[in-house]
């Protein structure tokens, strides 16, 4: 008996091309390791309510999101990691004195801290989202699990290491996103993997980005997209082809989990 596997994948970059499309041989590969016993899990940066198109293109229900704050496991939440509010407060002060504008995220919505601003309308774009609506003081009554920063890599040195219960992953040119220090996709992926009783060596994860690091180094098989960034690819056990030229069905044909 070919032994169960809890396979967790990527969205943007893995699951979606360029043009945010998923090919059929993607969503044939998926239906192929679902129909031989595995368990499929969303291991994402994306919010709960920016999932919906993907979990019913693929069928897939569990997942991972808010880069491994906010787990989902049939239907039930186990997992939650929010922000610290005194940091948030801490670092909108910040980032207004700096001229740059927050995003704030919970499981239902993204709230802008500004009316609008060029860098969220061309990053939330490149998403396929449109620019979050304006409320002043959103993040204060409410759990926050991620929130986006969005200024450009040479303005990184006014923030980085000033915060100690937050870290920042670039996702975009004009874009960070803030998490709990201690938060990433491995640490969702834990509480999942004890949730049914997998143990992590028998956990596969694919990815292609700098916010997939810990996953990728932590389950027991980390694949990495050849399009993904050089420092995943460095810890990668195994480097498939790029998701133009069907990287991830490459990939699991690869270790024979599927014909």
């Amino acid at each position: 008996m070919m032994k169960q596997h809890l396979i967790f994948f990527d969205i943007d970059g893995t699951l979606y091309n360029d043009d945010k499309v998923m090919s059929e041989a993607t969503k044939l590969t998926l239906q192929k390791l679902k129909e031989k016993g595995h368990i499929l899990a969303i291991a994402t940066g994306r919010a709960p309510f920016m999932l919906q198109d993907v979990l019913n293109e693929t069928g897939i229900e569990n997942y991972i999101s808010f880069n491994g704050q906010f787990a989902k496991m049939n239907g039930k939440v186990i997992y939650e990691n929010p922000l610290d509010l005194a940091t948030l407060q801490q670092l909108e002060k910040d980032a207004a004195a700096n001229g740059h504008p927050l995003v704030f995220l919970n499981e239902h919505e993204m709230v802008s801290n500004i009316e609008y601003h060029d860098h969220i309308k061309e990053s939330m774009g490149s998403l396929k989202f449109e620019h979050p609506r304006h409320e002043a003081d959103f993040y204060i009554d409410k759990p926050i699990y991620q929130t986006l920063i969005f200024n450009t890599v040479d303005e990184d040195v006014k923030y980085d290491n000033q915060y100690d219960k937050i870290k920042f992953i670039r996702w975009h040119e004009v874009s960070r996103d803030v998490v709990p220090a201690g938060g990433s996709k491995f640490e969702g992926i834990k509480k999942v993997s004890e949730a049914v009783n997998i143990p992590i060596a028998d956990c596969i994860a694919i990815g292609d980005g700098a916010n997939d690091l810990e996953m990728i180094e932590g389950v027991g098989l980390g694949i990495v997209m050849g399009n993904g960034v050089d420092a995943l690819k460095a810890v990668a056990d195994y480097v498939t082809d790029d998701v133009h030229a069907e990287g991830l069905t490459k990939a699991f044909q690869h270790y024979k989990l599927i014909d």
